[in-house]
């Protein structure tokens, strides 16, 4: 059965002598897929330079893998074990530098430092160092894991994984602050002078797409007497206090229709109880047949009053099937719920006061 996912990519970065732990690590994303994409939610595609890198000319090449790989991705699985690379110019090593640049776009790193035997013979000294260095600065600023083996190796990323996809997805978003805000302002700016965009150019494409804004005068009561509203016309109030934007019919020259901007007292109270009275009547039928059913029992006279009340709501509304026409599944149900909550809310009460 199909399922809708956020598919994350992770980068797989290591030095030269983790060619079977690259493979070890691809399989166990891929097992990780089979696993808990299903109820998670999430599917992992991993991402590795000798299968998703393209050849590219005139360039860095870690330059390229960054921009190719690195700067698309979402979490990075680094692992190391005798060697650290060679340099980048930039930084120690590729692996270094991709690290260096996941963290400082905010995303996550899974750091691992493999303790599988080596004979020394092996071991190129001047890379140990470095490495050495490395991992002591590492293991200062970060938590990382080890692994023994290819199996520990497996296990530590499926755990890991686990948790860092669930963190991902409850994760808040960042706040925006007044120094972003100001640098996205700017940049606008910057952009509408190239373009040669003129400010009323701009806000009309801006109404035209986003829709218009909310004036002062809008959300300001009562409004001044020569207040203009979103669309530029006059403002002026109903005989029933709605406050409206008399809009030019064009099909009647000389007339106007009011585009309500904002509905007054007499309005809301009227909606809130209309909507009280229909879910409080559809809640008394089911009353009604859980008393026929034997489910409930109630005294003669409150059910007699009951009754009479249910036949003022029929006779005000039109009746049992116009009373029952506002809905008809669960959703429509809720919704209809939900209007009489926010108004509700509106005349001061809390959220989710339905008690009718």
């Amino acid at each position: 059965m199909s399922f809708v996912a956020t598919t994350y990519r992770v980068l797989i970065a290591s030095p030269s002598d983790l060619a079977e732990e690259r493979v070890a690590a691809t399989a166990a994303i891929n097992e990780w897929n089979a696993e808990h994409a299903g109820n998670e939610g999430v599917v992992l595609l991993p991402v590795k330079w000798e299968t998703h890198a393209r050849p590219s000319s005139n360039v860095r090449p870690q330059a390229a893998i960054n921009e190719q790989l690195v700067h698309s991705a979402d979490i990075l699985v680094g692992m190391f074990w005798t060697k650290i690379g060679t340099s980048t110019g930039v930084a120690e090593s590729g692996t270094v530098e991709e690290i260096n640049e996941i963290v400082a776009a905010d995303k996550p790193a899974l750091l691992y430092f493999s303790k599988r035997p080596i004979d020394p013979g092996l071991i190129d000294m001047n890379q140990h160092r470095r490495l050495k260095k490395f991992k002591e600065s590492t293991y200062r600023n970060s938590l990382v894991g080890s692994f023994s083996s290819l199996k520990e190796l497996k296990d530590a990323l499926s755990r890991d994984l686990t948790s860092q996809v669930r963190s991902m997805r409850t994760k808040p978003p960042r706040r925006r602050t007044k120094l972003d805000q100001a640098q996205q302002l700017t940049e606008i700016i910057g952009l509408q002078k190239k373009l040669q965009i003129s400010p009323e150019e701009f806000e009309s494409y801006r109404n035209l797409l986003l829709g218009n804004a909310r004036t002062k005068s809008q959300t300001t009561d009562p409004a001044p007497a020569d207040a203009l509203g979103p669309n530029g016309y006059k403002i002026e109030y109903t005989a029933e206090g709605d406050k409206v934007e008399l809009i030019p019919d064009d099909e009647n020259p000389g007339e106007f229709w009011p585009m309500i901007l904002r509905r007054g007292d007499r309005s809301i109270l009227a909606a809130e109880q209309e909507f009280f009275d229909r879910i409080w009547y559809d809640r008394k039928r089911v009353f009604i047949d859980r008393i026929k059913d034997g489910e409930e029992t109630v005294g003669p006279e409150i059910e007699k009053g009951m009754r009479q009340a249910m036949r003022a709501v029929e006779k005000r509304y039109g009746g049992k099937k116009a009373l029952r026409s506002y809905y008809s599944n669960d959703f429509e149900w809720g919704m209809l719920n939900g209007k009489l909550s926010a108004l509700r809310w509106v005349t001061g009460d809390d959220w989710d006061n339905l008690d009718t």
